[in-house]
């Protein structure tokens, strides 16, 4: 293995074995993990700030990489199997003192 790419454990039977590993180019993950920001960003700009009493500040969501390598929203039942997780924090920029939002970058540790 190379700094091009990187394994997923995947859900496929090896041989008599379940489960395997399978490599994948850091580049198309990488244009995978842009694809699904880009499409959670999409649905973030539709959420409303308030909502009754209550102010919408941020939304967890987690994604599994599939074993070829495109994100899925982690949800129930259980369709997806053999997937990493990852997850993503999207919280809503400060407002400045004219209303408008600002650019905030978050890094957790």
């Amino acid at each position: 293995m190379d700094e091009d790419t990187i394994l997923v454990v995947t859900g496929e039977q090896v041989g008599t074995r379940a489960g395997g590993f399978k490599s994948l180019k850091v580049e198309e993950l990488a244009a995978n993990v842009q694809l699904f920001i880009k499409q959670i960003g999409n649905v973030l700009e539709q959420t409303p700030k308030t909502l009754g009493d209550f102010h919408f500040e941020e939304l967890e969501v987690s994604a599994e990489i599939t074993a070829k390598g495109s994100l899925a929203i982690l949800g129930t039942g259980g369709e997806l199997s053999g997937t990493g997780v990852l997850r993503f924090l999207f919280r809503r920029s400060p407002a400045t003192d004219d209303g408008k939002q600002t650019a905030a970058v978050s890094k957790e540790p």
